[in-house]
Formats: structure tokens, sequence, C-alpha cells
């Protein structure tokens, strides 16, 4: 039986998955991959271990330097990375043997489903935006 993919929406992403065109590990940079990323679909980056957060920066460069596609995370990740993974730019989510879809749904159900980046979307603090200008 196949793998079972999320999307950054918890869905559950039907039929036949196509194969990434390549695998990002930790350690590997992601400079090789620059000049060609726009003839690149798929691009996965591997997990092997939940405490090992060099995905998360590997699949945030990929976005900042202008990757469009489709970003998998594979290995062992955690629901409760699933935000965190969504917020840096994953698209999808190739869940780990045996897990349980509903409980990846549920850490965006107590989000009210935002995967934005709230920092991305309003860069200015809290306090700042709520000021209000003084008359004197």
């Amino acid at each position: 039986m196949p793998a079972e993919i999320i999307d950054r929406t918890g869905h559950l992403v039907p039929g036949d998955h196509a194969e990434p065109d390549v695998t990002l590990e930790p350690a590997s940079s992601i400079d090789a991959l620059l000049p060609n990323l726009g003839t690149l679909k798929c691009i996965a980056v591997s997990f092997p271990k939940f405490r090992d957060g060099r995905g998360f920066t590997h699949i945030r460069a990929l976005r900042e330097n202008g990757f469009k596609g489709e970003i998998r995370a594979v290995g062992h990740v955690l629901p409760d990375q699933f935000l965190s993974l969504c917020r840096c730019g994953v698209s999808t989510v190739t869940l780990p043997e045996g897990a349980a879809p509903a409980l990846w749904r549920n850490v965006l159900a107590l989000h009210g489903g935002d995967t934005t980046q709230p920092l991305a979307e309003r860069p200015l603090p809290l306090l700042r935006r709520l000021a209000v200008p003084f008359d004197a």
C-alpha cells in the first residue's frame, strides 16, 4: 500500500503520487538546486529524526529563492510539526506509516486552518499595529 500524503489544507492527496525530482537531505545544501529550480516540479525534504530542524531551513530557503513547485516533507515528522511545516512553505507531507490523518487535521483546526506565516503577513509588532495616534 502506498504511503498517504496530506496537503497543507488537511486533505489526503488522492491517487498515485509522482516521485519527487530530488530529495534534499539535512546535510545537503540547496545551492546546487538553485540553477534548476524552474525545471523541478517536486522536491522532497528529508526529516530522518523529528528533532532535526534543518529541513525547515531548507523548505524556507527554497521558497525564498522562488521555488513554486511542490515541497514534500518525508521521514520522521510529527503532527505537532505540521503547522510549522506549512508556515515554512511545505506543500505536502508523506504521513508516517500508521499515522491517522485526523491527528494532522486537528493541528490545523486548533489554529483555525490558518497556515500563513504571521510575521510575513504582518511584520509590525502587535502593539504597534494596535496603536492609536494620540491627538494632543
